[in-house]
């Protein structure tokens, strides 16, 4: 992938952006309008972050169409979920349109500022929004572009008013490599995308490029792929339980409105809350803490921040009414399912239902075992079709091969053809103490409002407000 021109930056033109509706692609074209360039975009399916843009004069096409280029723009960018073959992908191609990847372009925007970038497999989302929220409470005035929803303002990007820049870094679509940050983070590594990654080997090349090119960087104590990745750089931290830790984690404490986090930094020692259980957490918390204490932020000033922390949208995203808790989360593999089901069980549910959407064919077949072991704890499981993103059914594996292996642990799994048929099933079943926990990376999140719906007796929620689109691309 060629770097994006620095003729792009210095004088803002006009600039088009190929699925627009997704949370990252909505966040760049938010940063692209503050920093003045007209922007135009096209999604199939308009949402309330397409809404909020063209309130802020943004030009949007609903679809994709040829015709949506007839104006041409200087250049344009297109999210990882749209190839070759689309539409306006071809006109890019025909009308000889400069197209970029959008992380290409938040990489080169990032490295203009004094930004942190957070990767890895899991956690990125909540410990870049951990450490917007630190850095707003205390007055540092950073941008930031989180790939789901906050209460911050912009809810998914920003440009601040200082030089410092917080970004959620994607390594789906190999362009982690592109970021130079003063501070890293690489929250967790595990081999994943393997659509794009075919070995572990090529992915952990992914990783060690970025991790060269940052100033600092932060991984978690223990973590054996990240030490593969950083074996012999002089650049690295750590955060752990151990004393031999940079930034140690001394105990945690879980209940039912999130946890206690204790921990030591040189000579400080100090505890925070977050609203969120379970140990990754904590461990996202203080690795926000530890680039945030980088940044000129001191421990004190960073417990108080964090403890403002009121979550992002679809991660342990909880409501309650008349006894029935519904949690929403993003977790689409094995790993990150396993640490939600710890997590819940600090609500010491009477039932657990648990509604999971797999994310792409090729991910369901690489981790179908993993998967099948992961929904430990569940009463009831119930599988939606696999979202496809862009994939075709052939490419690996669908629903009801993860419901095989899944019946000898969960005698009642089941395969749904829709989420009407299991809100129409599971809805009238619900009772006091149950959780029921809606799990996945696709369109699955929108059975929250058709679950109150269907219900009768519960409300919309309280907190974050749920999104309209996913985290993931638009399309």
């Amino acid at each position: 992938m060629a770097d994006l021109p620095a003729r792009f930056w210095q004088h803002p033109t006009r600039v088009h952006l190929i699925g627009i509706g997704g949370v990252g692609m909505a966040g760049l074209a938010r940063l692209l309008l503050q920093a003045g360039f007209s922007v135009s975009g096209s999604d199939s399916h308009p949402n309330r972050l397409t809404r909020d843009l063209q309130t802020q004069g943004v030009t949007f096409y609903k679809g994709h169409a040829f015709s949506n280029l007839n104006d041409p723009p200087e250049w344009a960018i297109r999210t990882p979920a749209v190839g070759e073959g689309n539409p306006e992908v071809d006109a890019c191609r025909a009308l000889q349109i400069p197209l970029f990847v959008r992380g290409q372009v938040l990489a080169a925007y990032a490295n203009k500022r004094r930004s942190v970038a957070v990767a890895g497999a899991h956690g990125k989302t909540t410990t870049t929004a951990m450490l917007a929220t630190i850095l707003d409470h205390c007055g540092v005035g950073a941008g930031y572009a989180v790939g789901g929803e906050t209460v911050l303002p912009g809810r998914v990007a920003n440009q601040g008013q200082s030089k410092d820049f917080v970004l959620e870094a994607d390594e789906s679509d190999g362009t982690l490599v592109h970021y130079a940050p003063l501070v890293g983070i690489m929250t967790h590594v595990e081999w994943d995308h393997v659509d794009r990654f075919r070995s572990e080997a090529s992915l952990l090349r992914c990783y060690r490029k970025f991790a060269q090119r940052c100033g600092q960087l932060w991984i978690r104590e223990g973590d054996l792929l990240a030490e593969c990745v950083c074996a012999g750089m002089l650049n690295v931290c750590r955060v752990g339980e151990n004393p031999s830790a940079d930034l140690q984690l001394l105990r945690t404490e879980d209940d039912a409105e999130g946890q206690r986090v204790w921990f030591r930094y040189q000579q400080f020692s100090g505890a925070f809350r977050i609203p969120l259980p379970g140990k990754h957490n904590a461990f996202n918390a203080t690795m926000a803490i530890a680039a945030a204490l980088h940044l000129g932020v001191s421990p004190a000033q960073a417990c108080e921040g964090i403890a403002s922390f009121s979550g992002v949208a679809r991660r342990f995203q909880r409501q309650e009414k008349n006894g029935v808790t519904l949690i929403q989360d993003y977790a689409h593999h094995p790993t990150e399912i396993r640490a939600l089901m710890q997590s819940v069980k600090a609500l010491n549910p009477k039932r657990l239902w648990l509604v999971f959407q797999p994310h792409r064919f090729s991910r369901t077949r690489h981790l179908l075992y993993e998967f099948a072991k992961a929904f430990e704890g569940a009463d009831q499981l119930g599988l939606l079709p696999v979202y496809a993103a862009s994939e075709l059914p052939g490419q690996g594996s669908g629903s009801e091969a993860l419901a095989a292996l899944c019946r000898g642990a969960f005698p009642k799994v089941k395969v749904f053809g829709s989420r009407e048929e299991i809100v129409k099933a599971w809805a009238p079943q619900l009772t006091a103490g149950d959780v029921l926990l809606i799990v996945g990376a696709g369109d699955v999140e929108a059975l929250q409002g058709e679950f109150w719906a269907g219900t009768g007796d519960l409300s919309p929620h309280v907190g974050v407000e749920t999104p309209g689109p996913g985290k993931g691309p638009g399309t």
